[in-house]
């Protein structure tokens, strides 16, 4: 009973919580898990150490796919549509494999096929994510903080501590209080 309700917290951190100091607290602590702590740090800009990190994962998992998806992450942070080009057919066909893809069709000005195929996107926090870059691309300033502060208020737990850092650092306007 005891070890059950240990992992309570640490789920309803993962996955459910919504406030950004107890999600960062959260991660900070998960300096040993190296699957959480490179949220973190990418989250938080220090690209060095999520590099190595990046590394350290990639060299830990065998899976092809796995190995893909850690890959495309830090790409797709990165804003390197080659390395996520690199890594595609490895992704399985599903709703992360065609938010890379339509996240390289941006990287490459093809929005109007990123648009289609965001579509096949489920999450609609993904979804609006890649929305909102669409219109940032093609200089929807507007459209783009409106479709970003729905990505973000769409999500829980790490992704939206990952997505209020990224806010926060391209697109302030989508936290702001309205």
């Amino acid at each position: 009973m005891l070890a059950g309700s240990l992992f309570v917290p640490f789920f309803y951190a993962l996955l459910r919580e919504t406030r950004i100091d107890r999600l960062e607290k959260f991660l900070i602590k998960q300096h040993k898990n190296p699957d959480l702590y490179i949220s973190y740090l990418m989250a938080n800009n220090r690209t060095a150490e999520a590099e190595a990190l990046l590394e350290k994962l990639i060299a830990k998992y065998k899976s092809p796919a796995r190995r893909a998806l850690y890959t495309a992450m830090y790409a797709a942070h990165q804003k390197n549509t080659d390395a996520i080009k690199a890594v595609l057919t490895n992704i399985p066909a599903g709703q992360y494999r065609s938010y890379y893809e339509a996240a390289v069709l941006i990287g490459e000005g093809h929005l109007e096929e990123a648009r289609s195929l965001t579509a096949a996107v489920a999450k609609p926090w993904m979804r609006n994510s890649l929305l909102s870059e669409i219109e940032r691309a093609k200089g929807n300033r507007q459209e783009a903080i409106a479709y970003a502060r729905q990505a973000w208020q769409g999500c829980k737990g790490v992704q939206r501590y990952v997505s209020y850092k990224t806010y926060e650092r391209d697109l302030p306007e989508a936290l702001a209080i309205t």
